[in-house]
């Protein structure tokens, strides 16, 4: 099983529980949210990827990372 980024969850487990909320704009949010743990990505498929899985999942639990994420430390 691969393991990714704790962050990078976190940032997914929130824009989900916002969906769930009623929130419609997912991708800015997951943009936020990710800005908010210091982590940028120009990975505009990835972004939309997750939202759709988001959407689709509400306890989506993320299969990859973004292509250009470099984990910080």
């Amino acid at each position: 099983m691969a393991t990714y980024d704790s962050n990078l969850q976190a940032a997914v487990d929130a824009t989900s529980m916002v969906r769930d909320a009623g929130e419609t704009d997912l991708l800015t949010y997951l943009r936020e949210q990710l800005a908010d743990r210091d982590i940028e990505t120009n990975d505009t498929a990835w972004l939309e990827r997750t939202v759709e899985r988001i959407r689709e999942n509400p306890n989506y639990m993320i299969e990859d990372e973004p292509e250009d994420y470099r984990p910080k430390g």
